[in-house]
């Protein structure tokens, strides 16, 4: 960077920034491909790789061009100042991929590329060991049972009613959370395990009582408590 001048620009080596694009490329898919086998988030692993192919060679195109001069560095800051994100990252795992992400647009964009590639093959070896070895926290599968009755129609729910009719179809159940609204009636319940021909027979025990009730069942393996 030039500091005599800060308007002056330097002239950007092609084939190196080419060189530093190939290789953003190259991490982006290694990295969507691991986050695709050892996520825990219940989310489409598909959009990483599209995602990480559009950030990462762009972070290395913005650094690139914006490290040889003061006056492009401010005038990145103010531009993404006016940026505003209207889609919040919930989960803290999700933003430490993003984070990986940007860091090897960084350092690629510095020119940095061995840096960048140990410290990434680091982060990736430490994410395998972990996949690899972490512990079995859990006995086996597990699931989770929302139900939702409403009850705009008058009809009373009862808890242990449901959770009765479970336990008549051999189904061993917890009930984890109850919501009483003023128009609907929310019930969680967690198994240890789930026989499907079980299930759909207390689906059709207690569609017989109740009208109107919304089933979602998710697989507790991969969720993050």
């Amino acid at each position: 960077m030039n500091f005599d001048n800060a308007y002056d620009l330097v002239e950007i080596p092609l084939w190196g920034l080419i060189r530093n694009i190939g290789i953003g490329i190259i991490l982006a898919v290694i990295w969507a491909g691991l986050i695709r086998r050892s996520t825990r988030l219940i989310v489409d692993t598909t959009q990483y790789l599209p995602m990480f192919l559009l950030l990462i060679p762009s972070m290395i195109l913005i650094i690139s061009v914006i490290k040889s001069s003061i006056a492009l560095s401010l005038g990145l800051v103010g531009a993404l100042s006016i940026v505003r994100f209207r889609t919040p990252i919930k989960e803290p795992e999700e933003l430490l991929y993003i984070f990986v992400a940007i860091a090897i647009g960084l350092g690629l964009g510095a020119n940095q590329p061995l840096v960048t590639i140990i410290g990434f093959a680091l982060i990736a070896a430490c994410l395998t060991f972990y996949q690899r070895f972490q512990p079995n926290t859990s006995a086996g599968d597990s699931y989770y049972i929302d139900l939702i009755i409403p009850t705009d129609n008058a009809q009373t729910v009862s808890v242990s009613e449901v959770s009765s009719a479970f336990r008549q179809n051999d189904l061993d159940v917890k009930v984890k959370r109850v919501v009483d609204g003023n128009h609907q009636h929310e019930i969680t319940l967690m198994t240890g395990s789930l026989d499907f021909e079980k299930y759909e027979s207390v689906k059709r025990q207690l569609g017989e009582k109740y009208s109107g009730v919304t089933w979602s069942l998710v697989d507790n393996t991969r969720l993050i408590t």
